[in-house]
């Protein structure tokens, strides 16, 4: 049996439980608590506070790099396992064999077309010298989506800009990436944000199959 010791707060734990369903692997979660202090039991265990920490039989593992590569390693992957791995990418990223300019006003157009507002255009160098001036980053919103939720968390600035880059690649192509509208909120635990970033997914998948 898996014994998993984590908190439900921690991205390294995320990781670890998100292999773990991929897999569709039986565990039992143990949540530690908040204070590295009072994990007595981490620390009986695993010889550390901190976690994630695996518990296989007499195998313990503490670092959630080496507990993903020992579960691939050990337990087969079942048929659905991409589909499970696409669900919680919350991130998507297309190449494309125009140039990161042609790219970029492909992409312009397609976001105003399917009510997205471009709120701010950054090329890599405002950001940093080393980034290439080819690099550019755009923040665009949904303004029907935004004022829905300000009225349900003001306190959820994630959920009003949602970050897209272009960016050159090999042979004279080019990259749009873009976060997941609803991974940037699932954190929360708020539904009806959840399905207000849902509808903005859906308006960002037809623009990145368009491209």
């Amino acid at each position: 049996m898996l014994t998993f010791y984590q908190s439900e707060w921690c991205p390294y734990c995320h990781t670890v439980r998100q292999t773990m369903t991929e897999l569709r692997l039986t565990f039992t979660a143990v949540n530690v608590a908040a204070d590295p202090d009072e994990r007595a039991e981490v620390v009986a265990v695993s010889g550390q506070s901190s976690v994630p920490v695996l518990q296989d039989g007499d195998r313990v593992f503490t670092d959630s790099g080496e507990i993903v590569e020992y579960l691939r390693a050990t337990y087969p992957a079942p048929a659905d396992a991409e589909e499970h791995a696409a669900k919680g990418a919350w991130r998507a990223a297309g190449a494309l064999s125009i140039p990161p300019r042609a790219a970029l006003a492909r992409l312009r157009e397609l976001l105003e077309q399917k009510g997205f507002k471009i709120v701010t255009q950054v090329r890599g160098p405002k950001i940093s010298e080393a980034i290439p001036k080819e690099y550019v980053l755009l923040h665009v919103a949904v303004p029907v989506a935004a004022v829905k939720a300000i009225e349900l968390d003001p306190l959820a600035p994630a959920a009003i800009l949602l970050p897209i880059a272009v960016l050159p690649a090999e042979g004279g192509g080019s990259v749009v990436a873009t976060a997941d509208p609803v991974g940037q909120v699932w954190l929360y635990g708020e539904l009806p944000l959840t399905r207000i970033q849902g509808a903005v997914k859906k308006r960002l998948a037809e623009v990145l199959e368009e491209l």
